[in-house]
């Protein structure tokens, strides 16, 4: 797993769904210190921005289910979603104008996992990854093989295997033209009973004291921490309300 200094603008967004957005907010605010700015008139929609970032990377929406999507960033999503659903996606959410101003719309990948397609409202400029920002996402699956070949023909992505990644297979996603990978993709094929997932990751300082403060704000820690053999720190959890999340530290001195 590698850390690019800047990300490609190929998901750049996440969009968390929420039954309490009171209650999500509080977690989040009080593990990440991410702040948000509420675009409705009550808390159905708030845009959310890391502490030392220049603009939002995310959002947080009322729903009826408790989950969040990565968001591919598109120049057209409408366009977009034909051949997705050709390959095997399928539309769950029609596109739709948000507060903030953006097209969003969601579908579902070959595995059942939901993706977000992100047009934004206005030019969208990637900022270096921050501390207790999204600057990695991992999608974990148990058909590598459909997986890999979904989002390779759906988006150009692709696909190096990551060496550093002991005792997993483990594939890093480059967009076309990058240099580092975005994302990558675990094969939980051998894992009894795992479930498929896509989900975001943060860049934090310190990752074993983030999976301690989430148990202790009613989180629960997945994984970890573990280091790969590049050192990079690594554990997954959920808020209080079963949202999943990956985070990584860099090794000292990175």
């Amino acid at each position: 797993m590698s850390t690019p200094d800047i990300r490609p603008a190929t998901v750049g967004w996440f969009e968390i769904t929420t039954t309490d957005p009171a209650r999500s907010q509080e977690f989040y605010r009080t593990l990440l210190d991410w702040k948000f700015t509420a675009l409705a008139d009550d808390d159905a929609y708030s845009t959310i921005t890391a502490p030392a970032a220049a603009s939002a990377m995310g959002a947080l929406r009322r729903g009826e289910r408790d989950t969040v999507s990565l968001g591919v960033v598109c120049d057209n999503v409408t366009a977009a979603i034909a051949p997705l659903r050709a390959l095997g996606a399928t539309l769950v959410e029609p596109p739709a104008r948000t507060p903030a101003g953006d097209l969003h719309a969601v579908v579902t990948d070959v595995r059942g996992n939901r993706l977000g397609l992100f047009e934004p409202g206005s030019r969208y400029e990637p900022e270096p990854p921050a501390p207790n920002a999204t600057a990695w996402f991992e999608i974990g699956t148990n058909d590598p093989a459909a997986t890999r070949t979904f989002y390779e023909r759906a988006f150009g992505w692709r696909q190096q295997r990551d060496e550093a990644a002991v005792g997993v297979e483990y594939y890093g996603f480059l967009p076309p033209g990058a240099r580092e990978p975005i994302g990558g993709v675990l094969d939980l094929s051998d894992t009894p009973e795992a479930a498929d997932y896509a989900i975001p990751g943060l860049l934090v300082d310190d990752v074993p004291d983030l999976l301690e403060r989430c148990e202790a704000g009613g989180g629960r820690r997945v994984t970890g921490p573990f280091a790969d053999a590049d050192g990079l720190v690594i554990g997954q959890f959920t808020d209080p309300l079963g949202i999943r999340w990956s985070s990584f530290s860099r090794p000292a001195g990175a």
